[in-house]
């Protein structure tokens, strides 16, 4: 089962009073990477989602924004300082009867003064704030993880489709390793025959040296190791257990590291051409897998 590192889930929470918004972004990452942004007066809250997501999620960077508000209008609106508005308002009016020939200070004066109204310190219920923000992210987690598992069929089809492509590739240019040593040891063959034309040669002698220099160019074992990362990364995309990324991306490297070395043992040049293309191939697959959770 393929899952994704990139998704988005997004849920709003209401009850007694208070609203909950939880959004959830989640981008690649080598590890697990948890960021929690929540309101400051509710930091005590940081290790609980932490927690929560880390019995959801394997692996990448994961932003938490959690938006907390009060939906009552007797919790929401700022509170009439009562003590000091009655000290304004005798103030007020002792400047009234200090100035007979001045108007009755009215209401609307009085609201004009500043900080008059101050922001409300009620301490809501910490229980149901928690049981609102992780209900809140749980849904918010399971639409990331559907996300990610659609996602990650894509990823998944995309890489076994790369598969075959380089499949066919290996075949071709496993179908040409017999006949690249037999033009290589002939090669060699007639350059030292050239360069010793006035020479007497020990025949035997000869062909244990050209076959030494031809072995350091056979590729079949790098053709064997390529077919079993094959088999390992179709084993990997098809089971139905998480796969883990990191394998697929360890694979990825080592497949590219096969086909380079092919690649620095021939001069043949249908298979420099396919060990071009494979090389294309593999860029993409590594793309890929280094998407995977």
């Amino acid at each position: 089962m393929i899952s994704s590192m990139t998704a988005f889930g997004r849920t709003r929470k209401e009850t007694s009073g208070f609203s909950i918004t939880v959004e959830v972004r989640t981008l690649n990452g080598r590890g697990l990477d948890i960021v929690p942004r929540l309101p400051k007066n509710f930091l005590e809250f940081e290790d609980a989602c932490r927690k929560l997501v880390s019995q959801s999620l394997r692996r990448g960077r994961v932003e938490v924004f959690v938006q907390i508000e009060s939906t009552s209008p007797e919790l929401k609106a700022p509170r009439l300082n009562l003590p000091l508005a009655r000290h304004y308002w005798e103030q007020l009016m002792e400047l009234h009867r200090s100035l007979p020939a001045s108007a009755p200070p009215m209401l609307d004066s009085l609201l004009r003064v500043p900080y008059l109204f101050e922001a409300r310190e009620d301490d809501p219920d910490r229980e149901l704030i928690r049981e609102l923000l992780t209900g809140a992210l749980s849904d918010a987690l399971d639409q990331v993880r559907s996300m990610r598992l659609v996602e990650g069929e894509s990823l998944r089809k995309d890489c076994l489709e790369r598969l075959e492509v380089l499949a066919r590739d290996l075949a071709l240019i496993e179908s040409r390793k017999d006949l690249v040593v037999l033009e290589y040891q002939q090669k060699i063959r007639d350059r030292i025959q050239e360069l010793l034309s006035d020479t007497e040669v020990d025949e035997n002698r000869l062909l244990q040296e050209v076959a030494y220099i031809a072995e350091r160019a056979d590729i079949n074992e790098e053709i064997v190791r390529l077919k079993s990362h094959f088999d390992q990364l179709r084993e990997l995309l098809s089971e139905q257990a998480p796969s883990d990324g990191r394998r697929l991306d360890f694979l990825a490297q080592e497949l590219h590291r096969e086909v380079n070395t092919i690649g620095s043992k021939t001069g043949d040049l249908e298979t420099v051409q396919a060990v071009v293309r494979m090389k294309t191939e593999i860029g993409k697959v590594k793309e890929q897998v280094q998407n995977i959770e």
